[in-house]
């Protein structure tokens, strides 16, 4: 079975979105699935120039990953109704050719989900992953009908979001049912 990419665009290393990316990880092992994560987009991965011809490592790493993946998680917070700039500049990188591989080779036919932790009511949720979902569909990456919607108020009883049991079993029922386990 091939390796599941996990891709937390959280904003800190603590952000609800990295923690639930790495309990997912850590999940998915324990039902003897391989993942791997990367996470820290913002400071690992400068912007993407017309001159491209320097590639982060990070981006190397994650090429490896991909290619041997036909699953991707995206953990990622909602900003004013619209995904992080920084998780989309991740993206384009990824779908850059490279060797003797075209245009989005690595996302071409890879099923896609999206999970997204937002500390507000979520209200604009909806709209940004329909947009997302167009973008990643440009991608060639074909994007699971659902989206994993955590809001303030699935989390606000908790110290720690991991803490929350209901969210986890929320989570990982999410990704079971992407996954097929």
């Amino acid at each position: 079975m091939s390796k599941i990419f996990i891709l937390s665009a959280g904003t800190s290393p603590n952000s609800y979105n990295n923690q639930l990316a790495k309990h997912l990880s850590n999940y998915l092992e324990t039902k003897g699935l391989e993942s791997i994560l990367f996470d820290n987009l913002y400071s690992d991965i400068p912007f993407l120039l017309d001159d491209h011809e320097v590639v982060p490592e990070k981006i190397l790493e994650m090429r490896k990953s991909l290619e041997l993946a036909d699953k991707i998680i995206i953990f990622s917070p909602v900003y004013n109704g619209g995904f992080l700039a920084h998780l989309k500049n991740t993206l384009d990188w990824l779908s850059l050719a490279y060797d003797d591989n075209r245009y989005s080779y690595l996302f071409r036919e890879k099923k896609v989900a999206v999970v997204t932790t937002v500390k507000g009511a979520g209200g604009n949720a909806q709209k940004a992953f329909e947009i997302l979902s167009m973008q990643l569909s440009n991608y060639n990456l074909l994007v699971f009908e659902k989206f994993h919607l955590i809001t303030n108020s699935d989390h606000q009883n908790e110290k720690s979001i991991l803490d929350n049991q209901e969210v986890i079993k929320s989570l990982n029922t999410y990704a079971e049912e992407f996954l097929r386990i």
